[in-house]
């Protein structure tokens, strides 16, 4: 009798684990399970990073997991994009960043080991424009005013953050204007900040800035135009450069000041496409809901939706013309 209960109950138990083993296989693939982490190869504090935290909390909310944005700052973004590019592809650990302009540096001139192709362009939730503005006070009243004076050498001082979208649109324009770069006491700054607060307090003659993230100085500043191909909404007294250089039979490449862009491995797309699409799908429900449109809003953070396909179009394209003119940098 004891034998019979004994070979019962292990009986028993072999076909309760044999039950129990579907579930706990699908409980291990349902995606995500666990905490997923937001590399943010920047320091915190800045534009980007507010952004992103923004958006990590309804993220989270989402896909019902902790996403937790992790600072990994250094050598202008390519040491948290480097940590993140050898993690595992499994979808537990995205990138946050503007791969425009970063990228260009990363690839081209620090040896980076990875190329555009090994990373998916998930969202290009931001794509900011370059706006080339004056202090309130100026005499100049227009993109006219700008040409003129910089065909007097040493007549005009300029300030963009070195190496920066702004800093080599100002130089092609000059270029296609046959206007030696040297007419101009050009200044460079590390970041917006600084070179904000030189044009707002006229320590030079004009500066190009990020348009989105300089709105702070918006009351102490003219702004001349937009390095966009139509005029932007928000900034109707910015004219598209365009526009207004066509009178000199000059038209501009346009180049985006930044790409903020949600990215993920090219591997983890491909060895599993149904996490990959779980994670474009909730992440599009969030940027499309009602409540995050009316939160990034308030917060001024960008909030369109573009998907992979586009966002993946943007940035090559900047990254072509980065790349193709950053010999004006030199």
């Amino acid at each position: 009798m004891r034998h019979s209960i004994r070979t019962t109950a292990a009986a028993f138990g072999a076909a309760a684990l044999a039950l129990l083993a579907p579930a706990q296989a699908s409980a291990q693939d349902a995606y995500p399970s666990r905490a997923i982490e937001v590399a943010a190869p920047y320091d915190a504090g800045g534009a980007t990073d507010r952004m992103v935290r923004h958006l990590s909390g309804f993220l989270a909310e989402e896909l019902g997991v902790p996403v937790n944005v992790v600072n990994r700052p250094g050598g202008a973004t390519f040491n948290g994009t480097l940590w993140f590019y050898n993690q595992e592809p499994d979808g537990y650990t995205v990138l946050f960043l503007p791969p425009t302009p970063y990228m260009v540096n990363h690839i081209e001139v620090m040896g980076a080991p990875y190329t555009l192709d090994d990373f998916v362009f998930v969202n290009a939730q931001e794509v900011a424009q370059s706006l080339m503005v004056v202090p309130k006070d100026s005499t100049i009243q227009s993109l006219d005013d700008v040409i003129a004076a910089m065909r007097e050498p040493g007549r005009l001082s300029a300030a963009v953050i070195g190496g920066s979208s702004e800093h080599i649109s100002l130089l092609l324009m000059m270029e296609k204007l046959d206007i030696p770069a040297s007419n101009i006491r050009l200044v460079t700054f590390d970041g917006g900040g600084p070179t904000r607060t030189a044009i707002m307090g006229g320590q030079v003659d004009l500066g190009m800035v990020p348009g989105q993230g300089s709105e702070v100085i918006f009351d102490s500043v003219r702004k001349i135009a937009v390095v966009a191909e139509e005029a932007n909404p928000s900034w109707p007294d910015a004219v598209p450069i365009n526009e207004a250089l066509a009178s000199y039979g000059v038209e501009l490449p346009i180049l985006d000041s930044s790409v903020r862009s949600m990215v993920v491995h090219a591997a983890f797309a491909e060895q599993h496409p149904d996490r990959y699409q779980a994670f474009v799908d909730a992440y599009q429900r969030v940027v499309e809901s009602p409540e995050y449109q009316e939160a990034a809003a308030a917060g001024n953070y960008g909030r369109d939706w573009r998907g992979p396909e586009a966002s993946t179009d943007i940035v090559r394209r900047n990254y072509q013309l980065l790349s193709e003119y950053s010999r004006l940098l030199e």
